[in-house]
């Protein structure tokens, strides 16, 4: 048997190892300068932290009492896997990543559960402190190298990166007030902290992320809710809440309205697909396979020289994780999560705190507040760093007292099994994740020999990948593209077939069309280019594509009609190569005529 003292230990080493894990998550999002390490960071980080899992999970004993949240979570995480399995749209590694996330939790509700609540407050409290001090070192740094302002600081992606700010930001507030009122003696630290979350929210606004200041706003009131006495002024609040909202999103809808008209053809496509698969939806991860199809379709009884067309892009979420969990999970899934966040919100409002661990819990409502927020208007719960917050949030949230009673209490000998269930998965998960890590590593290293001009050991190194469980469809992608350039056009056309069952784009079907144009299956061809055409309608380059087709088939009238859509398109930005292509354009019409 392990003695309390030893267990405490190990919760206590896992905590600061979890802590660095926590930091490194959030600041290998930016990926700094090593552009050629970013496919390898998350499966890294993937498989440390399920090193870490398997170690005290065997060493600990986790807490397995199920609440009606996790029961309803448990249920919908089942019957995403049981339709996948059912539909034929089984990916090895979507379904890995929710079973991760699973243990994750489990993992870190059995942390909170035991230790003294002040001891994780100060571990998080710091090391969120140190991620808002990456992040602004990070800005300074590429202000002074790249002599750029702020408002062009380089990031992944602006608006994904400031929802995960804000969250960090209203997740340190109340873990700052809990610092600030539990020792006189930190004063200095208590101040650096007010000027790391000072200089953070200046950070955000240079972000220009929309999502981020609104899961910001919406945070911030919660936390001054929490915080006001006179019951009379928390009404006054609350009544003031709505229409305070709808002003600041209407503002800034206006803020952006590219952006924002942007979206509004994604969710108007979007709606096209749920109108189809209304019931059980398309399948977990299948938008991205699916959308840009349903894009294509759209504009094939659309202008394609339109202002909406000017916005189209390829699309691989719907900037609105809730719609795009009813895309893929239909009806009942919806459903099933929404009584999941109903019970949820009830165990919020029954939770046993007091004056010592209230700062901790209102830092993770506050936090998880901001996200599921932004989430409406982005992708965020998609995103890594994003997603480990958010489960942070929810196991210190989920490891409080409530006055609810538990669905399920299992029996000792169920406890044990369970436990061994878990064990068992995490082992699973390990061994998985490093076959990830493996896979993401030589696919780096084939993108590399492909750029560098050695075009047969890439091609190697991607027959090895392809015999991989793991599939990638932009892996695929790059194999089909190196096969074809090396003239191997029917193993070419069957990789990127395969491919296509897990990533569609424009490019994809360029490709595809070239193949069909060389193997002579000129139907097919036509149809992919227009294909191309239609999925993003603004890029000259697949019209001229088209062009030449036509002009090699000598298919007079076709080639006279994409000529002048070439010649009379209206240009998003305006480039050196969009003028070649029109004045290359303008001397065929020229001829043809």
């Amino acid at each position: 048997m392990i003695s309390s003292k030893t267990t405490a230990s190990i919760r206590i080493i896992a905590l600061i190892l979890f802590s660095l894990i926590f930091i490194a998550v959030s600041i290998g999002y930016l990926n700094f300068s090593f552009t050629q390490l970013r496919t390898i960071i998350e499966p890294f980080l993937l498989l440390l932290i399920c090193t870490l899992l398997v170690i005290l999970i065997a060493r600990s004993k986790i807490s397995l009492l199920v609440k009606k949240v996790e029961m309803f979570y448990l249920l919908f995480i089942s019957y995403i896997v049981t339709k996948n399995i059912l539909e034929n749209t089984f990916d090895i590694s979507s379904i890995g990543y929710m079973l991760f996330f699973v243990l994750l939790y489990y993992g870190l509700k059995s942390f909170f559960s035991i230790i003294n609540i002040a001891a994780y407050s100060f571990a998080l409290l710091f090391a969120t402190v140190i991620i808002l001090i990456a992040y602004l070192v990070f800005a300074l740094h590429h202000c002074y190298i790249e002599k750029e302002t702020l408002t062009n600081l380089f990031t992944p992606n602006k608006s994904i990166f400031s929802i995960l700010l804000a969250s960090q930001i209203v997740f340190i507030l109340p873990l700052w007030l809990f610092s600030r009122n539990s020792n006189t003696r930190f004063r200095l630290v208590t101040w650096i902290c007010f000027v790391v979350i000072v200089a953070s929210l200046l950070l955000l606004g240079f972000t220009k992320g929309r999502a981020g200041w609104i899961g910001l706003l919406l945070a911030v009131f919660y936390i001054v809710y929490q915080y006001l006495l006179n019951t009379a002024v928390k009404k006054t609040v609350l009544y003031l809440l709505f229409p305070l909202f709808s002003i600041i999103t209407s503002l800034l809808f206006l803020y952006k309205t590219d952006s924002s008209n942007g979206r509004l053809l994604i969710y108007k496509v979007s709606s096209n697909i749920l109108r189809d698969n209304w019931l059980f939806g398309i399948g977990h991860g299948q938008f991205k396979v699916q959308y840009n199809e349903y894009q294509a379709a759209y504009f094939s009884t659309h202008s394609i020289d339109s202002k909406e067309a000017l916005l189209a892009d390829n699309s691989f979420y719907a900037f609105n994780d809730f719609l795009q969990l009813f895309i893929e999970n239909g009806l009942i899934g919806l459903l099933i999560v929404a009584v999941a966040l109903y019970f949820f919100g009830v165990q919020i409002k029954r939770t046993k705190t007091n004056i010592k661990n209230k700062y901790l819990f209102t830092a993770s409502v506050a936090s998880l507040i901001c996200i599921f927020s932004s989430s409406l208007f982005s992708y965020s719960l998609q995103i890594f760093p994003v997603a480990i917050q958010a489960i942070l949030c929810l196991s210190i949230i989920n490891s409080y007292p409530s006055q609810q009673k538990p669905s399920i209490d299992f029996s000792e000998r169920s406890r044990k099994i369970l436990i061994a269930g878990l064990f068992f998965l995490s082992v699973v998960l390990l061994i998985h994740f490093s076959f990830y890590f493996a896979y993401k590593t030589k696919s780096g290293q084939a993108f590399e020999l492909k750029r560098t001009g050695f075009k047969q050991q890439s091609i190697k190194k991607y027959q090895v990948l392809n015999n991989s469980y793991i599939k990638d469809g932009n892996v695929l992608y790059l194999y089909a593209q190196e096969l074809y350039f090396s003239n191997q056009l029917e193993k070419a056309a069957k990789i990127l077939n395969t491919g296509k069952r897990y990533y569609s784009s424009n490019e994809v079907y360029k490709l595809s069309a070239a193949i069909e144009n060389e193997l002579q299956n000129y139907s097919k061809a036509e149809k992919d280019y227009k294909t191309a055409i239609y999925m993003v309608p603004n890029r000259m380059i697949s019209r001229s594509n088209l062009l030449y087709f036509y002009l090699e088939r000598k298919d007079t009238a076709n080639a006279i009609y994409w000529a002048n859509s070439i010649i009379y398109m209206p240009v998003k930005i305006p480039t050196k190569n969009t003028s070649i292509i029109q004045q290359k354009t303008k001397e065929i019409l020229f001829h043809l005529n």
